[in-house]
């Protein structure tokens, strides 16, 4: 519960300064302007509380991997040993990936799925980890993209309530087949299904702003 706690306080801070910093369609209530001095101390802000509460986090991993060490801990399968070297690894990669995917507009789910698949976590722990984590990255980006007038009023009713209904509809179908089959192995092939069709979706694009050029105007394909 400590951990949630830390999670929805760190989230509600980073929400706190996106607004507070305002932007173009939505004025700063401190009378930030876009570009300013101020403008980039909220940003470096914002970046010095994450990394604080990140090296906070690992010093709480480090010392309970270090407890149960002590105590010979005899871990699962599924497992994560959160020792030095792990709490260093994956936060870069996962930071790595939160890159990657603001830069091509493609969800970090789609890359710390596979990755905590690879890190042997249990695929609906890895699954479950992955939704809970893109609620809180989601609703950080979309404030962003509300407060600088990026969000298309016409597009978002309906792609939230597609999202939510494909969503709604594709766990019961997993949760069904997963009961009759008793096979976790179909949490890992839908997400890898869910990275190739975003790939395959990714090139088309690619292929089809490169054909267009300078008079491709599209948001999508």
């Amino acid at each position: 519960m400590t951990n949630i706690k830390i999670l929805v306080f760190m989230f509600i801070v980073v929400l706190s300064i996106n607004l507070l910093k305002g932007g173009g369609a939505f004025p700063s209530p401190l009378g930030i302007r876009c570009g300013s001095p101020g403008f980039w101390l909220a940003n470096l802000l914002m970046l010095v509380w994450i990394l604080a509460v990140s090296a906070y986090v690992r010093d709480y991993l480090v010392k309970k991997w270090e407890a149960k060490k002590r105590v010979g801990y005899q871990y699962i399968e599924g497992d994560i040993q959160w020792d030095p070297r792990s709490t260093i690894v994956y936060p870069v990669i996962c930071c790595a990936a939160g890159f990657f995917a603001g830069m091509f507009g493609v969800g970090g789910g789609i890359v710390k799925g596979p990755l905590m698949l690879a890190m042997e976590v249990h695929p609906a722990v890895a699954s479950a980890s992955s939704a809970c984590m893109i609620l809180f990255t989601s609703f950080t980006a979309t404030t962003s993209f509300v407060v600088f007038g990026l969000l298309d009023a016409q597009y978002a009713p309906v792609c939230f309530a597609i999202g939510f209904v494909a969503t709604y509809f594709g766990q019961i179908g997993l949760a069904i087949l997963m009961k009759r089959a008793q096979r976790n192995s179909y949490i890992a092939f839908s997400i890898g299904g869910v990275v190739l069709l975003s790939a395959l979706l990714m090139t088309v694009q690619s292929l089809l702003s490169m054909a267009e050029g300078e008079h491709h105007t599209s948001g999508g394909i």
